[in-house]
């Protein structure tokens, strides 16, 4: 290399270095993974997606180590490193399986992790055990539910209930989708636990609603919709969708001028029975969902979010929703059916009458905007993220210790990382690094580079 482009690639690293001087916060995600077949459709890899790029816009000093069974396009950001593990594509397999070789092994000593989120309660224990016994790291824990084992809901003779909260105790907080389905878990699991691990258990739990991105939101909604009615759930049993159709049957005996659109259905017998998915962008659904006349919210079992009703409200479509708890949670202000004459008539009258159904859209596009919009949830979050990290541990600013790493890191002006500050302080793997790292993030000179492996750098 010539003097020339060995400046310029000196240049550009310091460049590089200075741009990215942060305080960095390294957090470790452990997924949730339940829809292999089609990683960009499943539910955690949307909602952590989400999440990543919402708090990015937030700050800039996060970076994130994501375990995955593959590379996913949709989660490659800057400040993201993704690993790779085989991962059971089964659910119930999948809760059930940790492996604690291969974790160790990931879990290198060359990296740091100031946090852990864990979306998947069962392991949580498992995680926490091998990281804080192998690692130089104890960092506090939070997560996010997507599911539980609630045997009410599962159609497999052995839940997991009782490791969803063995594993939701190791966490300081765990953000779930509606009080609907916070008191079915706090129900349950008053039938195992005494009243003081209750009253923790929902101390843990904090509803976050899933909002919608403000950039995917329509500005104006179609006043001449199709005459279509959409069921863009999962057309599984859990989510009643053989009650949809029986209803839809009905529906036809009276009239024939309109049809369904089932976008997540291979195929139907019914030849009004729309099955189409375009391109399988986003961008081709919300447009079709912007055509159609209304959408339908079933019953369901588990009393979770709909991201499949906000995906539509967003795009200026009014939906019937069963009346349901979780469902006036999610929007009070749409119409409700309690059997299948009251959904009957709502459907007959959204058909028949276009000013009542584009009134109900705007109605529903207006409190998206007003209410529903997931940054809002997510600068919460991040506010919760560093009072977190404000209430782990930290070593005394004033300790030999601390002025030793103090020195050796202002002494190496071109940043140096802990694997080498332990070779000159002839620590061994038992150390605990957390509080050590933790004062050294609060020291107002010293940060740690934005970038996939830890780098201390001294700054005037």
């Amino acid at each position: 290399m010539s003097k020339w482009k060995l400046w310029n690639h000196f240049r550009m690293n310091l460049f590089d270095l200075e741009e990215k001087k942060v305080k960095t916060v390294r957090v470790l995600v452990y997924p949730n993974i339940t829809f292999q077949k089609d990683l960009e459709k499943d539910s955690y890899i949307q909602v952590i997606t989400n999440q990543i790029k919402l708090l990015n816009d937030i700050r800039d000093d996060l970076w994130f180590y994501l375990i995955l069974p593959c590379p996913v396009p949709s989660l490659q950001f800057d400040n993201v490193t993704q690993w790779h593990i085989d991962i059971p594509t089964y659910p119930q397999t999948m809760r059930s399986n940790f492996d604690v070789a291969k974790m160790q092994k990931m879990l290198g000593l060359e990296w740091d992790f100031d946090l852990v989120m864990s979306h998947l309660p069962e392991h949580t224990h498992q995680l926490v055990n091998t990281l804080y016994n192998v690692t130089h790291h104890m960092p506090p824990v939070f997560g996010y539910c997507h599911w539980f084992d609630l045997k009410s809901v599962v159609a497999w003779p052995k839940d997991s209930f009782l490791q969803n909260i063995t594993g939701l105790l190791e966490m300081d907080r765990c953000y779930m989708n509606t009080h609907s389905q916070k008191k079915l878990v706090l129900e349950q699991a008053s039938e195992t636990f005494n009243d003081k691990t209750l009253k923790k258990i929902d101390d843990i739990l904090h509803v976050q609603h899933l909002g919608v991105s403000e950039k995917d939101t329509t500005n104006e909604i179609s006043s001449a919709p199709r005459k279509r009615i959409v069921f863009n759930h999962r057309p599984d049993t859990y989510k009643h969708f053989n009650s949809f159709m029986n209803v839809m049957d009905m529906l036809r005996e009276q009239r024939q001028d309109f049809d369904v659109w089932v976008p997540l259905l291979s195929k139907s017998n019914r030849e009004w029975v729309i099955t189409d998915n375009g391109d399988g962008s986003k961008e081709w659904y919300y447009n079709e969902l912007k055509k159609c006349c209304v959408g339908y919210s079933p019953k369901q079992k588990y009393n979770g979010w709909s991201v499949a009703t906000t995906d539509g409200m967003m795009n200026g479509l009014p939906y019937i929703m069963f009346d349901a708890d979780y469902y006036r949670e999610l929007c009070d202000r749409s119409d409700f059916f309690k059997n299948d004459d009251e959904t009957l008539q709502l459907l007959n009258k959204y058909l028949d009458d276009t000013d009542y159904r584009n009134r109900k859209a705007s109605e529903t596009l207006d409190y998206i905007k007003n209410e529903l919009i997931y940054k809002e949830k997510l600068i919460v979050m991040s506010d919760y993220i560093d009072e977190l990290l404000g209430k782990s541990k930290s070593t005394s600013t004033d300790s030999k210790v601390m002025q030793q790493l103090v020195s050796i890191i202002k002494d190496n002006t071109n940043g140096i990382s802990k694997q080498e500050m332990f070779k000159q302080l002839n620590w061994g793997r038992g150390i605990k690094f957390s509080p050590y790292r933790r004062a050294l993030m609060k020291h107002k000179n010293i940060y740690d580079v934005g970038r996939k492996t830890p780098l201390y750098i001294w700054k005037d």
